[in-house]
């Protein structure tokens, strides 16, 4: 049952892990479950020499425990979290863990940490594991703040808090083994009362302190045989197992509206506690029995319609024998004979995770309820004869989920130690109806995928080609990538057109090899570019232009249309459209102006629009309606009057494009009395003279004598130079009724090179324009001096694009260039462009259809290597400071001994790190100054007693270190 009426339920929308055997999310555990895997093992030689050590002798055994562990537990990558390594070595490794399931949860419930960022997102975790504090402040082991924050409690849903800017509860419950699912009841409340909007539901278990283990074998708990068999005959206990099990919830609602998997529902929830029993470590069979009849009873739903009960199942002879009985008293009671309530424990699997024990038994039935199997509980062979006769039953094979024309329904059980029972109803759910809106039927997509490094990129580039197949549904992949996944620094994408094309091009990523369906990696800048739509001029035509994007892009297709009706208009006839021949310089420029404006349609269709337009020459006019500036008709009007006139000059001279730096083209121009001009300085060795056809052809060939390289344009006119003067009285009376408007997106002129306001594009404007030289080349070395820009160039094909980056290389400054489409494949070129703008910083968001469910593409791949070794302390700062001869050089020591300390806290590249931004916003946290200041202390004898103060006060590197300066020059004096 999931229809109107469970709106308002928590869901079960994504689901995480990381449990003994290696096994990795939702998908390794459900195949684990169903091929019957024991996970169980010996403590490995590594960790069990430690723990043997930290034990009394007499608790010593001669054998290492069994138990369930996890591969490698102090694997961590703090590179993608921000974490300086000092920090992380302190860290629990629960808190460690618990981050990266975290956030491979949300990626697998399809939902961006960015999205979840600033919002009422709770946090819940259950554990009961606080070994890392007996470990961390072991008498003699020297303690810090880090020690504190890095063994808390409250810690470990804090972090996580903190590392996602979730602004909800964040809650550490400790119930013992009941803790997850008790933190699974207070997130539902909290989600099902409105108080949040969506919830990270975690438990965690990690086995450092051996002294319990050995305290709990003491105690005749532990199966002797090193197995767990829960309600067999031959049960005599558990294995103690470490793990995180995460679960993110939202309103069924919420989840429908966005198209998300839905595993299942939770129809009700319910906490009590033992009370006085016959011990405090007994379990009371009367408060188990009241749980289970007051959570059924609240929520409405006949205990005898369950099917399944995920059960404690710890396999002790007392806790069977109370638990079953308590289910056959309440689930079991006037049940046909031939349904008996089916009961399982995952603890056969993979041991007790104890504070992590019952949010995994919540992902293994969730996961049931949505493959409609139950799995087996393996060993078990014969029921112990206390519940023998009760309707009762352990499958032990995989079993297809009964069918009784209802709900499927199940129960998950936990219970504390210390007397803390909780139980949860989870019902499946019906799969959401996949969205086709938007959805083409055939082509090209574009795949991005990121990553916080390199090796990161890479390990995910090939687990990505790993999970595609022949039947991949590309389209819905790039869904996924597109709009439920991260945009990390580091990119690449892949524009495919089918499976295989994209498996190869994944594995070229993987390797580090170029592939024609790959594009990157690069590295993102931390602060996004600003996009800049380049505008391209007269030159860029080609026969057959904009045919395949008006068969394929109806976005652009509609565009055109408008701008041909406003053409029409004003003609008097039909304009040239997608396929027509261009015949006249005219139909030439109306053709471009056409593309333009289709092409910026599609970029603002897939959520890209400009932070600033530069136009060339023709290209102003469709910047200028692009950026708001000029409405359809007032642009069109301008390049009909501007068009018409120019192509009256076709006879009289054209333009000759060379490889001649301005100073040059002047200088080349000179004896030639003023028949030629440079007419466009379009980058730093690409300049074009204007002039008549005869002293152009003069000039080409004294190029071509000294070498020098040169090119008459196609279709040229005499244009931005003297021989334009007698047109520009009937340009001006053309134009005078425009109404040109301010607007938000800065209009970089080419006339004046600098930003000009939108109500001064009249008629003057246009006028001295068609006379005036263009000048890209300062106009873009402007744009990119004020910030870091993207240019991307809106052009039928390629023009502007090596200028503006022979402009930026020139001048080294912070940018890069989306070249426009080829001519081969104007769809796929087109694609790839959006695909470089991604790796650039910006990403287009309309390139893949939204409201699709997620898919099953693999989480983010972890860099782990060094991730929690210590940092180096900065080197050598006392000596370098004895052989600085100036104020300058004594500065730029302090410098770069607080620039490593600063990039070795958050992981980066020193080289990269600006001195003038705040480090709070490079990563470095309130616990990361503290460790600066720890680190700083340790640099110099005299800055010993650098206070956190002095820290807090400054709090960019530049400014740190004129405050470091200024404390020694103090010491010294």
């Amino acid at each position: 049952m999931s229809g109107p009426d469970t709106a308002g339920r928590a869901a079960i929308v994504g689901i995480g892990a990381r449990l003994p055997g290696g096994l990795h999310g939702p998908g390794q555990f459900w195949r684990a479950l169903l091929k019957r895997r024991d996970t169980i093992t010996e403590i490995p030689d590594v960790r069990w020499k430690t723990m043997a050590d930290r034990l009394a002798e007499e608790q010593r055994p001669e054998q290492p425990w069994t138990a369930g562990v996890l591969d490698d537990i102090e694997a961590f990558d703090a590179d993608a979290f921000g974490i300086g390594t000092g920090e992380a070595v302190e860290m629990d490794p629960q808190q460690r863990i618990l981050l990266e399931v975290v956030v491979e949860t949300l990626q697998d419930a399809g939902i961006p940490c960015s999205a979840l960022a600033g919002t009422r997102a709770g946090v819940y975790v259950g554990a009961a594991s606080f070994d890392q504090a007996t470990v961390g402040f072991a008498p003699g082991r020297r303690s810090s703040m880090l020690t504190a924050g890095g063994s808390g409690m409250a810690v470990l849903a804090n972090r996580i808090s903190y590392a996602l800017d979730l602004r909800g509860p964040s809650i550490t419950f400790d119930t013992a083994c009941s803790s997850s699912l008790v933190a699974l009841h207070q997130a539902r409340r909290d989600l099902e009362a409105g108080e949040i909007d969506a919830a990270i539901v975690a438990g965690s278990n990690v086995l450092l302190n051996p002294s319990i283990t050995a305290a709990f074998h003491d105690g005749g708990v532990l199966a002797s045989t090193g197995r767990c068999r829960p309600f067999d005959t031959d049960g005599d206990g558990y294995v103690r197992s470490e793990g995180v099990g995460v679960a993110v919830l939202k309103r069924h609602g919420d989840a429908r509206a966005d198209a998300d998997r839905v595993y299942a529902l939770i129809a009700g929830s319910g906490v009590n506690s033992d009370g006085r029993s016959r011990g405090l470590f007994a379990p009371n069979r009367h408060a188990q029995e009241a749980l289970l009849r007051d959570v059924y009873d609240r929520s409405g739903i006949d205990p005898g319609e369950v099917d399944y009960v995920e059960t404690h199942g710890t396999a002790t002879a007392a806790g069977d024998n109370v638990e079953g009985r308590a289910l056959a008293a309440v689930l079991g009671a006037h049940r046909d004979p031939e349904r008996p309530l089916l009961i399982g424990s995952v603890k056969s699997n993979i041991g007790h995770l104890e504070g992590a024990a019952g949010i995994v038994n919540v992902i293994k039935t969730a996961l049931a309820l949505h493959h409609r199997r139950i799995p087996p509980t393996i060993n078990h062979a014969r029921m112990r004869p206390s519940l023998a006769k009760l309707a009762l039953s352990v499958p032990t094979a995989p079993t297809p989920w009964p069918e009784r024309g209802g709900s499927r329904l199940a129960g998950v059980s936990a219970f504390g130690f210390g007397g803390t029972n909780a139980h949860v109803i989870l019902e499946g759910a019906d799969p959401v109806p996949p969205s086709t809106g938007g959805r083409e039927a055939q082509g090209p997509v574009l795949i991005p995928v990121s990553a916080h490094s390199r090796a990161s990129l890479r390990g995910t580039a090939a687990d990505w080609a790993g999970a595609l197949t022949e039947g991949t549904d590309l389209t819905a992949v790039a869904a996924t990538a597109t709009h439920r996944r991260d945009h990390a620094l580091h990119r690449a994408a892949v524009v495919a057109a089918d499976p295989a094309e994209a498996v190869d091009a994944f594995g070229a990523l993987a390797e580090g090899r170029p592939h024609p369906a790959l594009v990157g990696p690069h590295v993102a800048p931390i602060r996004p570019p600003r996009v800049v739509f380049a505008f391209s001029g007269h030159g860029g035509q080609w026969a057959g232009m904009g045919e395949r994007l008006h068969a394929t892009m109806p976005v652009f297709a509609e565009a055109v249309a408008e701008v041909r009706s406003a053409l029409a208009g004003r003609l008097g006839h039909q304009p040239w459209a997608p396929g027509d021949p261009m015949i006249g310089f005219a139909a030439i420029q109306h053709a471009i102006f056409t593309m333009q404006v289709g092409l910026a349609a599609v970029w603002r269709s897939w959520g890209v629009t400009p932070d600033a337009v530069v136009g060339h020459s023709l290209g102003e006019v469709a910047a200028a309606h692009v950026a708001g500036a000029l409405s359809l008709d007032d642009a069109v009007q301008v390049l009909c009057a501007r068009s018409a006139l120019l192509a009256e000059t076709s006879a009289i001279g054209g333009l000759l494009a060379t490889e001649l730096t301005a100073d040059q083209a002047h200088e080349a121009i000179a004896p030639y009395s003023g028949a030629l001009a440079v007419a466009t300085l379009n980058g730093p060795r690409t300049t074009v003279i204007s002039g008549t056809h005869a002293e152009l052809a003069r000039l080409h060939a004294d190029l071509d004598r000294a070498g020098v390289w040169a090119r008459s344009v196609a279709d040229g006119v005499p244009a931005h130079s003297p021989h334009l003067h007698p047109l520009l009285p009937r340009l001006s009376e053309a134009l005078s009724g425009l109404t040109p408007a301010d607007t938000p997106v800065d209009f970089a002129s080419t006339v004046t090179a600098a930003h000009t306001p939108g109500h001064t594009l009249g008629a003057d404007y246009w006028t001295g324009q068609l006379r005036s030289p263009v000048r890209l080349h300062e106009t873009v070395r402007a744009l990119a001096a004020a910030r870091p820009s993207v240019f991307v160039e809106i052009a039928p094909r390629g023009v502007l694009g090596h200028a503006i980056g022979d402009t930026l290389t020139e001048h080294d400054l912070p940018g890069d260039v989306v070249p426009a489409a080829p001519e081969d494949d104007e769809h796929t070129g087109l694609l790839v462009a959006a695909a470089t703008l991604s790796t650039r910083g910006r990403t287009p968001t309309g390139t893949a259809p939204a409201g699709l469910p997620p898919v099953d593409l693999p989480a983010t791949r972890w860099d782990r290597e060094g991730a929690a070794k210590p940092g180096a302390e900065p080197a050598g700062l006392a000596t370098r400071l004895e052989t600085a001869t100036t104020p300058r050089e004594r500065r730029h020591a302090i410098q770069l001994a607080v620039r490593d300390i600063c990039a070795d806290i958050t992981r980066t590249d020193p080289g990269t790190l600006p001195l003038d931004e705040e480090m709070a916003n490079l990563g470095v946290t309130s616990v990361s100054l503290i460790e600066m200041r720890s680190r700083l202390r340790l640099a110099h004898p005299d800055l010993a007693g650098l206070s956190a103060a002095l820290i807090y006060a400054h709090p960019t590197i530049e400014q740190l270190t004129r405050a470091i300066d200024r404390h020694l020059h103090q010491q010294e004096h």
